[in-house]
């Protein structure tokens, strides 16, 4: 099923009521899992999802690797670095190298060759993470079903084939 969002901004309140309730569930789940700082989450992420990006377009690893309990590896992740990293965020480019320190020592990602960054494989693995990503795609779920129950979204019509 694919669906579409209503014209207009009728729904806009209503939409923007339940985003912003799953953005709040979201960022405490962020929270938890990097020490408070919503920046140290956006920081990780970044380097996490760039560093995977392209190989999540090849069909075979993105089913191979679809559920967070196989690790990619580093061989599998690209070296991203803190410029890109802060114009993927908009965070300035002298917190993302602060923040990237701090990562390293958490645990969160790793340094591959000198100012490239991956994700620490196993990072996604541990039970808390693991925990957190069940609870976020739980809240992910409720936010669409509220939305498609009270009409937000439509199911989108199919070509005639």
């Amino acid at each position: 099923m694919r669906v579409r969002s209503p014209d207009g901004p009728e729904q806009l309140r209503l939409y923007s009521y339940l985003m912003f309730t799953l953005v709040q569930r979201v960022d405490r789940l962020r929270r938890e899992v990097y020490a408070g700082d919503l920046d140290l989450a956006s920081i990780s992420e970044a380097i996490a999802l760039s560093a995977i990006e392209a190989r999540m377009r090849d069909p075979q690893f993105r089913d191979a690797y679809r559920g967070v309990g196989r690790q990619a590896g580093i061989a599998a992740q690209r070296g991203v670095n803190a410029l890109s990293v802060a114009a993927a965020t908009g965070i300035p480019r002298e917190t993302v190298r602060r923040k990237i320190k701090k990562l390293v020592a958490l645990g969160a990602i790793v340094e591959v060759k000198r100012g490239e960054y991956v994700m620490k494989p196993g990072f996604l693995q541990q039970d808390p993470v693991q925990e957190r990503l069940t609870r976020a795609l739980v809240d992910t779920t409720r936010f669409i079903n509220d939305s498609l129950s009270q009409g937000l979204f439509q199911e989108e019509e199919r070509p005639a084939s």
